[in-house]
Parts: structure tokens; sequence; C-alpha cells
């Protein structure tokens, strides 16, 4: 019997645990507090997964349907109804979401059930004062270091021959941190704008930048900045696009972008783009995320998912896609504030030529782990 033990405790080991997250809800920490989003990463390290969400602060967000340009656009300098009360544009966190004061909030999960507020992973006084989004974490196996980059909006004034766009990179040795900034205006090669963008480790252990525009870029061994002065390759999108999500799956790549969404209600597209390598070319595979109706600017039921996309990750061989349903806490009475907008969670369905399926929407999303 007592030599069954290993056997019996690699069994269980081996059991997958059914995982199911709402789409109509948020979970709530250790503490019965809802989880802090905003836009995300997630990073599996040593059996957990460590989840780190830009905070947007505690007003609510815009809708812009009604506004000349519809729901996608910018429209906080002019919005088509009033600014909540205290939560008019300003360099605080209002609702308009360039504020300078994000910080990066991060949860541990073992199960998807149960979430451990780590704390704020990036304080804003570990980086430069100005506008911060984006943030994506990878782990180096070199350096045993938790790398995050952001997108860095510094004030010029404030940070003296910094430039207003450009990306930044804090490490830590914990993946609670807190990070600490260690590098600053990270440029990258290609054409691609400093924007939106994605992290990815191949199975090699190289990682990879991809950017709005779009461009692939290799990242040096340090992960902290592009491996040389040319871009691994580029491609374009059937319409300007955004937000690109990069995963790997039975031999082909794959980056998801979305439409413009200026933090909108309504979300994006899910344009797919697939290679067989990180050279390309890149096939462009359809738009999974559209609903089949004429498209409106004005109206939020556009897209599937009505969330724009953050982040892909794989659990038991499947690919589970996560946005942000921007603004969704408008439907709440009183408006709910932007650091608790709903995220959107789906697993990606494949057709045996490795294409993906139409997204359909749903309350709850159901996977293994």
């Amino acid at each position: 019997m007592l030599r069954l033990l290993p056997h019996l405790v690699a069994l269980q080991a081996a059991v997958a645990t059914t995982v199911q997250l709402s789409n109509v809800a948020l979970p709530v920490d250790q503490h019965g507090e809802k989880l802090i989003t905003g836009e995300a990463d997630i990073v599996e390290h040593e059996g957990a997964w460590y989840m780190y969400f830009n905070n947007w602060g505690t007003c609510p967000g815009v809708d812009c349907c009604k506004s000349s340009a519809g729901c996608a656009s910018c429209c906080f300098d002019n919005p088509p109804t009033p600014f909540a009360k205290g939560c008019e544009k300003g360099a605080r966190n209002s609702s308009d979401p360039y504020g300078d004061y994000h910080s990066v909030q991060a949860y541990k999960t073992t199960d998807f059930k149960t979430f451990t507020n780590l704390g704020v992973a990036l304080p804003m006084t570990k980086r430069l004062p100005g506008c911060e989004f984006r943030p994506h974490v990878l782990y180096n196996n070199k350096t045993k270091l938790f790398v995050m980059w952001f997108e860095d909006r510094s004030d010029k004034t404030q940070a003296g021959s910094v430039p207003l766009h450009g990306y930044s990179i804090a490490t830590s040795p914990s993946p609670g941190g807190p990070f600490t900034t260690k590098f600053y205006n990270v440029t990258l090669p290609g054409h691609g704008r400093t924007g939106d963008y994605d992290l990815f480790i191949d199975d090699d252990g190289t990682a990879y930048n991809v950017r709005t525009g779009f461009d692939v870029v290799k990242l040096n061994d340090d992960y902290t900045g592009p491996a040389d002065s040319t871009a691994v390759s580029s491609f374009r999108t059937p319409k300007d696009s955004e937000g690109p999500v990069m995963f790997k799956r039975n031999g082909f790549y794959y980056v998801m972008a979305g439409t413009g969404c200026c933090a909108c209600i309504g979300g994006s597209t899910i344009y797919v783009m697939m290679a067989k390598s990180l050279q390309g070319p890149w096939a462009y595979a359809g738009d999974v995320g559209s609903n089949p109706t004429p498209f409106d600017p004005h109206s939020p039921n556009n897209y599937v998912t009505k969330a724009q996309a953050s982040f892909v990750f794989e659990a038991k061989g499947e690919y589970i896609w996560c946005g942000n349903q921007w603004a969704s806490g408008l439907a709440e009475t009183p408006p709910g504030p932007r650091m608790h907008d709903l995220l959107y969670w789906t697993k990606l369905n494949f057709n045996t030529n490795g294409t993906v399926k139409q997204v359909e929407y749903s309350k709850t999303c159901t996977f293994e782990i």
C-alpha cells in the first residue's frame, strides 16, 4: 500500500479542476471586495496564476455612443452627458481614463475561485509621474525576475528628457512586487506606434513584443528591450485596430486585435491573424468577434463580447481569451466605477485547419485547469 502512495499523489495531481468564471459579475478577493480591474495581464508561475490590473480609479466610465463619432470615440473633452460630480476631466483618475494616478494591482489564484489581493504591484512612487497604460508581465528564468512592461506617457516637464510617449520596464524578484522601474524610453524597431501591445514567450524561452501597427519584435535575453534594430515581422489588419494578444497553438502563431476602442462601451472586433512562423507571412483569418448585424457606430451592440482584449492564456490545452467590458459599470444604479468594470472570458474554439471559430456570447466561461 505504501508503495502506491506516490502514484496516488501523482494521479490526484493530474485530476483536472473545472473553473467557471462569470461575465456578468466580478470575482471577489479574500476580503470580499470586487477585483480591481482595468487593462490586464496574467502569468502562470509555480502552480499559481498572477493577474495584474491597471487601476483606473473610482469614477464611472463615459458613454460616448451618443457623440457624433460614436461609441468607440474619445469623447471625454465634450461628452454627450455630464460627468459624474467630482469626476470631471482632469489629471487625477477622473472619468477620463487618461489620468496621472494609475497604479497596478496584483492578485494570485490557484483555482480561479479564490483570489488573493497582493496589493499594489507598481506604485506611483516606483515610476515617473504621468499616465501609465497596459501593464504586461513575464517571468525570466535566466534573471529570476518578473519583468513588467508598461506604456509610459510621462509628463516631459516632470520627467526631464523622457519623451511623452514610450515604454518603461520595471522588475521585481517576487510576482506581487513592488516592481521598480529600471528602464525608461525603451524604443522598438518597426513602424508600429507606441501604444497597445502584448508580450509572448516562445517554446525556446525567447520573448517577443507585438504592438499596434503591427510589428513583432524579438526581445533581448533579459526581456528588457529589443534584441536588435530590426522587427521580426510586420502585418496589417483589414481595418485599423489595436490591442493585440498573441499565443501559439499546434504550430500556428496567432495574433488577435480589435478595432480602435477608446475605453469604450460596446467593445471591438476580434480580428485573427495566423502564421506558421513569427517571421510571417501573416494571413488574415477572419473577424470572430462581430455580431452579424449592420454596423452602427452609435450602438453598443456591434460586438459579441462587448469587450476589448487584454490577454489569452493556455489551460489544459485550451485557450482562454479575456477582455475588458469598458464602461459596463454604467448599467448599475448608481453607475459603478471604472476600477470595477466587468471582464469577459471566453474559451476559443478552433476548426480543423486551425482557424478560430466565431465567438458566441455566454454569461459564463467554463474550462479546466
